[in-house]
């Protein structure tokens, strides 16, 4: 009878906008998921060339990013349900399921029946013809999640029957190794908001002051004509941190996208030079637009290689002529994975050792630009001990820096994760 009524129901008029809206869905998130590109790029590319409304793109976005931050848990529940497990079905297969569970799950204003239907048509219309053949299983898969629901919601908070890396859809090994370092009741709080937190817009007016901001804010007149920059709260304290003099000459190593060098500049009212680099010309592009948008005029941008020594920093002497060095390093990112949910599956436990000799190497090179009584602020938005405070110990064991203030902002608390230390140079 169910065959016959879902058959009956095909023929009527199709909702295109609702198959436009997760048929596109579906591509953004196999090209994260299963082709391993970046979330935050592939999500705006995707609605930057679309032709849907604001309300169909708010859609998109918290079913892509839904679906990527409750992946582990979903996953958990399909191979309760499923003679085949996720990982052995054909990618098409698996994106519509998980994006499916998902609305079933955690979208309250999205019909069950819709969500399955929605889900069978897809899988109907493959255009590649792969996977038409199992509209049958996909139906039937959703249908006894769907019903199951309020008994897979309850066995979900149960932390007797589901573990707690479930819970938190987060990979067992880093449960594990966040739990190592802040315990079971800090990880667990952390975690929890990386899922459920609210996820706030700070802005910095000129002025200095900080809000915080809903809707899309680059579409704001105040954005355009440079009144506001979205810059996390976390973010802008290496400028409030840094507090430099009027007239100082900054090096900011790694400064792509600007936020915290054209902060910086602001700082100085017009004075003083901040230099701002990054390694290509992309990068570079980025800080260029924040540099005009903001109408600065005491900072320059340009490509240069943070490994690479640059002679032009240092006095004839071979001293560094820099007031105050900027080193907000690649790292692995575990403080903003609300951000970027795909991190979760990016991030593995030997990339820690691997990004602290990278950070190490730039390190060596770019305190060497600090004139001696000058400072070095190196930071980084991740949570890993190896690339924060293994490194702050390293730079004063190493480099002849000598440690004057650091802060590391929780998760939560009130935003992204981050690690400031600042430093002096003998």
């Amino acid at each position: 009878m169910h065959i016959k009524k879902e058959a009956s129901g095909a023929q009527k008029k199709p909702n295109v906008k609702a198959s436009n809206e997760r048929a596109l869905t579906a591509d953004i998130l196999n090209r994260i998921l299963e082709k391993k590109e970046f979330s935050h790029l592939v999500l705006r590319e995707a609605l930057e060339h679309s032709s849907l409304d604001e309300r169909s793109k708010a859609f998109i976005t918290r079913l892509t990013e839904g679906t990527i931050e409750y992946t582990i848990q979903i996953d958990f529940i399909l191979n309760h349900y499923c003679s085949t497990k996720t990982k052995n079905m054909h990618p098409v297969i698996r994106t519509i399921l998980r994006m499916s569970v998902y609305q079933i799950l955690y979208m309250d204003k999205v019909p069950v029946s819709a969500a399955i239907n929605e889900a069978v048509k897809l899988v109907k219309t493959d255009p590649e013809r792969k996977v038409r053949f199992l509209s049958g299983f996909v139906n039937a898969v959703l249908r006894a999640i769907g019903k199951d629901q309020e008994t897979i919601r309850t066995d979900l908070r149960h932390t007797g029957k589901t573990p707690a890396y479930i819970r938190f859809s987060t990979p067992l090994w880093l449960y594990d190794y966040l739990r190592s370092i802040y315990g079971k009741e800090e990880t667990e709080r952390m975690l929890a908001w990386f899922l459920e937190g609210k996820k706030e817009n700070y802005v910095r007016f000129q002025d200095g002051h900080m809000e915080t901001m809903d809707g899309n804010i680059v579409n704001t007149e105040a954005f355009r004509s440079g009144e506001i920059t979205i810059q996390d709260y976390a973010s802008q304290q290496v400028g409030n941190f840094a507090a430099p003099e009027e007239g100082s000459f900054i090096v900011d190593v790694c400064a792509a996208p600007g936020g915290k060098s054209c902060h910086l500049a602001s700082l100085l009212h017009g004075t003083g030079m901040v230099d701002a680099r990054d390694l290509t010309e992309d990068k570079v592009r980025l800080i260029k637009e924040n540099i005009e948008r903001l109408n600065l005029h005491n900072i320059r941008a340009k490509v240069h290689d943070a490994r690479i020594p640059d002679p032009s920093l240092l006095d004839a002497q071979g001293h560094g002529t820099a007031d105050l060095v900027l080193a907000d390093l690649p790292c692995s990112g575990l403080g903003i994975i609300s951000k970027k949910p795909d991190i979760r599956f990016s991030a593995f436990r030997e990339e820690f050792v691997q990004l602290q000799k990278l950070q190490r190497e730039i390190l060596t090179t770019v305190s060497r630009y600090v004139k001696p009584g000058g400072r070095l602020i190196y930071s980084t938005c991740t949570l890993s001990a190896e690339e924060n405070e293994q490194n702050r110990d390293w730079i004063q064991e190493t480099l002849g820096c000598k440690l004057i203030k650091e802060q590391k902002f929780l998760p939560g608390l009130p935003s992204d994760g981050f690690y400031i230390c600042i430093f002096q140079k003998d």
